[in-house]
């Protein structure tokens, strides 16, 4: 596997973490409603939703880096696989409360 191919690998397997922090946020997003009492709960979408947002724009730095090299040394020191488990486990609590 060529040094391009790994890199798209890796890619790959953060744009498919970030699709499944995407499906846990909508399903957050639904089962809240405008009431007073989740006010605190929206708040944390929202915080979470910006935390999403900011993985999605270093995913599309790593797609668009000038050479590989550059890309696979963003990959390595981001280490955001620590950032997205941490962001799942966030809304997959914040679910386990709303589904209540």
């Amino acid at each position: 596997m060529t040094q391009n191919q790994r890199i798209e690998q890796k890619i790959d397997f953060y744009a498919s973490h970030l699709k499944h922090i995407d499906e846990l946020l909508e399903r957050s997003s639904k089962g809240v409603t405008n009431r007073p009492e989740h006010a605190e709960i929206h708040a944390q979408i929202t915080t979470l939703k910006n935390e999403r947002d900011q993985l999605a724009k270093h995913i599309d730095t790593l797609k668009q880096g000038s050479t590989a090299d550059m890309q696979e040394k963003m990959i390595e020191d981001a280490g955001p696989m620590g950032v997205w488990d941490a962001l799942a486990q966030q809304l997959e609590k914040l679910l386990e409360r709303i589904e209540r």
